[in-house]
């Protein structure tokens, strides 16, 4: 016979399963886990022998649609287990292993783990963890050890093994079972800890923690409080069980469990104290880094407080079925429910910008053609909304050596509460093979990238050259009249060109998201945060961004308004279409009227919601410019104004610095000459590559107006707006001959209707999906949360305190007049919001980032800001007197709305 006896420092999968090999990897590198040995199949399958032909014969007789069949037969494969004699010297052998082990009176747990003949198909694999289907006899003495072994054997052939091997396609004899016999230890307090939440893959750790030892708590047969650990933050969210009843010791027949109750002291209060929640968060991560997958934990703590972990398996996360969403980021460009043809063209842009953005980052052509699914599928459009496709997002990142250098600010960037779990990184030699042949590519990948850093600011010249010499022929030119196929054909000659350009704008974020990461770590390591507001502040100034300078623009248009007493007087007596109107007719100031086209001339592509295509341009509302110059000329603001409150920011920023660092002239030389004006010089190329994308979108949406007015004329749709709820593919297609459809208006109509229906529809933040989408419940699920209905708590991104009224406001278009005291609260916001910010007091958002546009805005023009405040339009009533803390971010509600 072949070995049979195996220790903790001699164990392989094959012979004792993946349960007891990972137990004495864990060992190995310090967890703590209880004394133990292993019986080896080679023991199961010299016994199973004996008795296979029977087996087989009862299996072959099974009728899997008939329950009792599967009990009776399962039964009776246990009892032949049960019947088997063990010899003399086996016994011995197993005891000895005992006796060397333990003391006689030792207590151990006696557990069974299937090991298949294809490991995949083992138990606590990766695909196949066949939970709770072996049997685990808990503290069993001595001298019942081999009656124990032999049930164990017989678990093996368990009506849940049964079926489930079946269900599977496995074949029902093709694994054997080993036997671990490990110290008993006697836990007070037990959990089962998810190092990633099983049921969103989001890599937040879950606990559920009950009292007694571990079988009452993964059996589900106790109360257990759950407990909710944010992954970023730490956070412990609770939800508490009455916590009547235990599984124990039996202290009677001195072996095996009973039930009890638990003290009443101890019911309503948390099983696990913050102190130990934390301490399993960190054994959690080095548990699942040492075997590079999310893992599913079992453990106890003993009355003393020792820790003791008993099992490790990966989490089941089924990767071929799942999909995760997030809209956290998008929403800032693509705010609320879209049409068709905004949602697929926008598909088509994050497919053409992505590939040139991984080609510049190093990532090899082939590699990016074999992804091109995921690379054609970013984003996606549920329930009418636009969200990213993490998975797909992931998945395409990681094929860059370099993405684990900036993986966690590119998270903390677009606004990711956690980091998520999307594929099996761990396992199949062809997957381990990929990951070294990456790995081998850093040093290159790194030396390219690094060339490309230090000539980004010349590469972005160069991309502004080019793009202006496009777009200086085609920047608010109409194509209305013009022939379709050459309208379809010169849209695509542009973003031929954009295909091979604008992967540049992507790479700033590539630099600018670890680089801020490494601001923010310094800040916080040399203790400079404590003003949460300073580091926002010090990235002021320095730079010229092009947003800034279109609302510069309008400011000084208003100036002349003000300064102008006929100006004043007309703007006053008049409204928007109105002035419009009369600028068209000649009417108004010949200068202001100058200025003003100019103005619409060059910046007549930002308004608001720019990028969805159903949103009409600036360059054809041109009167929404009137009304904003209306709001400006009643203010104070001045150009001068601006720049001095910026200055004045970035002054008091520089001096408080310098006072925290004095005596620290390294540390004031790395932040103030090398990485802050790195900083502010990438958010300069992040923005003003933005307004370019404004005017990309801009020109598109030029070609579909005038597709729009071809089709209008020849019948094919009933008005030009029709257009916005075909898709791109379903446009050209109709005009080029790839399309399958002439009937293009039923479409549109079906898709009004859908569009419509929409909009009572809502779609959680983040959404975990399984399978088909529609299969999946997408709207937001109704929490208790623990709220302060007075004091709220967003994330501060410009700092300043002010107390002002709160104007909650859904659709900038129905903003209508706005006073001085309004403090904005939105959802979301986009470029086009400027002029509502200008005139607010301060704002807070539900959605963003320090990096987000409102963050930006906010810092730029000295408005305290507050992002990344969970429901606030709910929870901040309209008309309410609220005061902001644009550096901490909290928000005090001081009074309610005096009208109600």
């Amino acid at each position: 016979m072949q070995k049979i006896v195996f220790s903790q420092d001699n164990m392989t999968d094959n012979m004792v399963g993946g349960k007891f090999s990972r137990q004495a990897e864990m060992m190995a590198a310090g967890v703590p886990i209880p004394e133990f040995f292993c019986l080896s199949v080679s023991l199961f399958e010299a016994f199973f022998s004996a008795i296979k032909s029977q087996v087989e014969t009862i299996l072959n007789g099974i009728d899997f649609n008939n329950l009792a069949s599967v009990q009776g037969a399962s039964k009776s494969v246990q009892n032949l287990f049960l019947s088997l004699e063990i010899s003399e010297d086996t016994e011995n052998d197993i005891l000895k292993a005992f006796d060397k082990s333990f003391l006689a009176q030792q207590l151990v747990s006696v557990r069974a783990s299937t090991v298949g003949h294809l490991l995949e198909e083992s138990e606590d694999s990766v695909s196949n963890p066949f939970a709770g289907m072996s049997e685990s006899f808990l503290y069993v003495p001595r001298s019942q050890i081999c009656q124990k072994i032999k049930a164990c054997w017989g678990s093996g052939f368990s009506q849940e093994s049964l079926i489930y091997r079946q269900a599977q396609g496995m074949s029902l004899m093709g694994f054997s079972v080993a036997v671990g016999i490990q110290k008993m230890v006697f836990g007070e307090r037990s959990f089962v800890l998810f190092t990633a939440d099983p049921k969103t893959a989001a890599r937040d750790q879950v606990i559920v923690a009950g009292h007694g030892i571990g079988e009452g708590v993964v059996q589900e047969r106790v109360p257990v409080d759950h407990y909710f650990v944010n992954g970023k933050s730490n956070e412990i969210r609770k939800e508490l069980a009455d916590k009547e009843t235990q599984l124990t010791f039996d202290i009677t027949a001195g072996y095996g469990l009973c039930e009890t109750e638990v003290d009443s002291s101890l019911r309503e209060t948390p099983c696990l104290s913050d102190a130990q929640i934390l301490q399993l968060v960190d054994m959690g991560k080095r548990i699942e880094t040492l075997f590079e997958l999310p893992q599913d934990i079992e453990g106890t703590f003993t009355a003393d407080g020792q820790l003791a972990i008993l099992q490790s398996r990966p989490i089941a996360l089924d990767y071929g079925r799942q999909l995760i969403w997030t809209n956290t980021n998008v929403t800032e460009s693509f705010p609320g429910v879209t049409t068709p043809l905004t949602y697929t063209f926008a598909k088509y842009f994050y497919r053409v910008i992505f590939y040139d953005a991984y080609r510049r980052l190093g990532v090899k052509e082939s590699v990016i053609m074999n992804n091109f699914e995921p690379l054609d599928k970013m984003i996606g459009y549920l329930n009418g909304r636009i969200y990213y496709c993490l998975s797909h997002f992931y998945l395409l990142h990681k094929q860059s050596p370099l993405y684990p250098l900036f993986a966690s600010h590119w998270e903390n960037m677009i606004g990711l509460s956690s980091s998520y779990q999307t594929h099996n990184e761990a396992g199949a030699m062809s997957v381990l093979w990929d990951k070294v042949k990456k790995w081998t590519g850093v040093g290159s990948n790194a030396v390219i990238t690094f060339y490309h850093y230090l000539n980004h600011d010349r590469y972005m010249e160069k991309y502004h050259d080019w793009w202006e010499h496009l777009v200086v022929s085609k920047r608010g030119k109409s194509y209305k009249g013009e022939d379709p196929l050459s309208l379809v054909n010169l849209f695509h000659k542009v973003w031929g060109e954009v295909g091979d350009e604008w992967g540049v704008t992507l790479t700033t974020d590539s630099y600018l998201i670890p680089m801020y990461g490494l601001g923010e770590a310094l800040f916080k390591k040399w203790e400079l945060d404590t003003d949460p507001g300073l580091l926002s502040d010090c990235l002021c100034g320095d730079e010229t961004l092009l947003s800034v300078e279109i609302i510069l623009s309008a400011v000084h248009l208003a100036e002349v308004i003000r300064n102008n007493p006929k100006l004043a007087s007309d703007f006053k007596s008049h409204d928007d279409k109105e002035l419009w109107a009369m600028l068209e007719q000649g009417v108004l100031d010949g200068s202001f009227t100058e200025q003003f086209k100019k103005h619409l001339h060059f910046y007549g592509d930002r308004g608001l919601q720019e990028l969805k295509l159903e949103q009409p341009s600036l360059r054809d509302t041109p009167w929404v410019l009137m009304r904003m110059l209306k709001q400006y000329a009643v203010q104070d603001v001045t150009v001068d104004s601006v720049r001095k409150q910026e200055s004045s920011v970035r002054t008091a920023a520089d001096i408080k610095l310098n006072t925290l660092l004095a005596g620290n002239p390294i540390k004031r030389f790395m932040l103030q000459k090398i990485i802050l004006p790195r900083l502010r010089r990438l958010i300069k190329h992040r923005e003003n590559s933005r307004y370019c994308r404004s005017e990309l979108y801009g020109f598109s949406k030029k070609i579909f107006s005038g597709l729009a007015d071809y089709f209008v004329e020849r019948a094919i749709l009933k008005q030009t707006d029709d257009i916005f709820y075909l898709t791109q593919d379903e446009i050209f297609g109709f005009i080029d001959g790839t399309g399958v459809t002439e009937n293009l208006q039923a479409l549109c109509d079906l898709r009004r209707d859908e569009n419509k229906a929409n909009q009572s529809k809502d779609v959680a933040t983040n959404v975990t999906t399984l399978g088909a989408i529609r299969d999946n419940t997408l709207t937001p699920q109704t929490e208790s949360l623990d709220y302060d209905p007075d004091i709220l708590q967003g994330l501060g991104s410009s700092a300043g305190t002010v107390q002002g009224i709160a104007r909650v406001i859904d659709d900038p278009n129905e903003a209508g007049d706005v006073d001085l005291s309004m403090i904005l609260i939105a959802r979301e916001t986009d470029p086009g919001w400027l002029f509502l910010m200008l005139a607010s007091k301060g704002m807070v958002v539900e959605r963003g980032s320090m990096l987000s546009h409102t963050a930006i805005t906010g810092r730029k023009f000295g408005i305290p800001t507050i992002v990344a405040l969970p429901d606030a339009t709910q929870r901040i009533p309209d008309g309410a007197l609220i005061e902001i803390d644009g550096s901490s971010g909290v928000v005090t509600i001081l009074e309610g709305p005096k009208n109600g």
